[in-house]
C-alpha cells in the first residue's frame, strides 16, 4: 500500500535526498561547461596585439593618407599698423599771472568765454606803482630841459659852458628817460591782456582778491586765467623702440575716439623729438589736427594707429601656414608636391594679424599646407584639399 508525504518514513526521506545529489552535480557542470565555452568563442574573435593585421599585398590599404588643406600665396596690398593711445592737447596754453603786486579791480571774462589776442581781460589796481611812473615822468621832464638849455648854450657862446657838462646833462635825461619807460612797462602790466586768440578754461580770482608779483616763482602767486587756442590740436603719442625707426614725420596716422564710433580723424605726423626718452624708451611724436568744430577737447583720450608700413602688390599667406623652426627666428611651410609633403624655407616681411607678406622661398604657385600640418614629416604621402579661409580683420591693440 503507499504511503502519502504525510505518512513517509524519516528512512524513506533520507534515500530520496542521496539520490537527487547526482543530478544536480550533473546539471552545475553543464552550465559551467557552456560559460567556458562562450569565453572561448568570444576571445577567438578578437585579435591579439601581437598579430599584425590584415594588409590588401596590391592596394596597402592597411596604412592610411593624412588628409590636409592647402591653398596658394595670394598678391594685395598689406600694410603693418600700429595701434598706440593718444593724449590731446591744444595748440597753444598759457595760465596767466599778474607780474606787479595789487588788488583785482575788474575781470571781464570767465570760463567758457572765447577771447581775442589783445583783448583786456583783468585790470589790477596798483597805485604805487601809478606814483612811481608820475614821479619818473616828472624827473625826466626836468632833466630833459636842462639839457635842452645847456646845449643852447653851448652853442651860442662855447666859452661860457663846456662841452663836458653838456654831455652830463644829456645822459642824465636819458638816464631819467629809461627809468620812465620802465615805469611806464610796470604800469603797463596793471592790465592783463590775452596773448592769443582763444577760450577761457579756467578763472582763478575774483575782484578784490590779492595778487602776488609772479616775477620769481609762479608757485608762490595765484593765477588769473588759463586760456587755450583749439582751433588746432596737437596729439601726443609715446612710439615704442621697436617702431621707433619707422615713425617718421609724414607717417599716416589715423584717430579715433570712443564718443565718436563711427569717425575718423587723418593726419600725418607732424614733427618727433628724434630721441628716446631714457625712462620709457619711447620716442614722443605729434601729430598736428584741426578741429575747426571744437570736437576734439584737450585732456580726451584716444587712439592712434600709425601706418609706419605699406607694400602694394606683396606675396602674402596666411599666419596659420608658418611652421617656426627651433630657436623660433627660422621660418618655414609645408607644401603638397606631387602628393607629396616638402618643407620650404621662406623669409617674411610685413604682419597685420591676418596676412604675412611673404619676401624670399615662395613663387606663388605652391600648395601651401595650412590645416593638417602637425606632425608632417618630408616625404610624407598626403590628401589635399582647398582650405576654406575664413573672414578676419587686422589685429588690434586691446586697451
Amino acid at each position: 500500500m503507499p504511503t502519502s508525504p504525510l505518512t513517509e518514513t524519516p528512512m524513506a526521506m533520507h534515500f530520496h535526498r542521496r539520490n537527487g545529489r547526482p543530478a544536480l552535480m550533473l546539471l552545475g557542470a553543464g552550465v559551467l561547461f557552456l560559460v567556458i565555452l562562450g569565453l572561448v568563442f568570444l576571445l577567438g574573435r578578437q585579435p591579439t596585439s601581437s598579430s599584425p593585421p590584415l594588409q590588401d599585398e596590391e592596394s596597402g590599404a592597411g596604412s592610411a593618407v593624412r588628409s590636409v588643406q592647402v591653398m596658394k600665396a595670394q598678391r594685395r596690398d598689406i600694410t603693418h599698423t600700429l595701434t598706440l593711445p593718444a593724449n590731446i592737447s591744444p595748440w597753444y596754453q598759457a595760465t596767466l599771472y599778474g607780474k606787479v603786486s595789487g588788488y583785482l579791480k575788474w575781470i571781464g571774462f570767465d570760463k567758457g568765454d572765447v577771447v581775442k589776442n589783445g583783448q583786456l581781460l583783468a585790470v589790477i589796481d596798483a597805485p604805487e606803482i601809478e606814483d612811481q611812473y608820475q614821479q619818473a615822468q616828472t624827473d625826466y621832464e626836468i632833466k630833459q630841459v636842462t639839457y635842452e638849455r645847456y646845449l643852447s648854450v653851448w652853442n651860442d657862446n662855447h666859452d661860457i659852458i663846456a662841452k663836458q657838462d653838456v654831455d652830463v646833462a644829456k645822459a642824465t635825461a636819458q638816464s631819467a628817460k629809461h627809468l620812465r619807460d620802465s615805469r611806464k612797462t610796470l604800469l603797463d602790466y596793471t592790465k592783463v591782456y590775452a596773448p592769443f586768440n582763444g577760450t577761457i578754461t579756467a578763472r582763478f580770482a575774483d575782484p578784490g582778491a590779492l595778487i602776488q608779483a609772479a616775477t620769481g616763482s609762479a608757485s608762490q602767486a595765484a593765477p588769473l586765467f588759463t586760456i587755450m587756442d583749439m582751433e588746432t590740436v596737437r596729439v601726443y603719442v609715446n612710439v615704442p623702440q621697436e617702431a621707433a625707426f619707422l615713425s617718421k614725420v609724414g607717417t599716416p596716422a589715423t584717430l579715433s575716439v570712443r564718443e565718436f564710433p563711427d569717425r575718423q580723424f587723418e593726419g600725418v605726423i607732424s614733427r618727433t623729438t628724434e630721441a628716446l626718452d631714457p625712462a620709457t624708451r619711447t620716442l614722443l611724436v605729434e601729430i598736428d589736427l584741426s578741429n575747426k568744430e571744437r570736437v576734439l577737447q584737450p585732456g580726451m583720450f584716444a587712439n592712434v594707429t600709425l601706418q609706419l608700413q605699406h607694400h602694394a602688390n606683396a606675396l602674402t599667406i596666411v599666419p596659420a601656414a608658418i611652421v617656426p623652426q627651433q630657436g623660433g627666428k627660422a621660418k618655414s611651410v609645408y607644401i603638397v608636391d606631387h602628393d607629396q609633403i616638402k618643407s620650404v624655407a621662406i623669409k617674411t616681411g610685413i604682419d597685420d594679424g591676418v596676412w604675412v607678406e611673404i619676401l624670399d622661398g615662395l613663387t606663388g604657385e605652391e600648395d601651401i599646407v595650412v590645416v593638417g600640418k602637425g606632425g608632417l614629416t618630408e616625404g610624407e604621402e598626403v590628401k589635399a584639399s582647398p582650405y576654406n579661409l575664413p573672414a578676419g580683420k587686422p589685429a588690434q591693440q586691446k586697451l
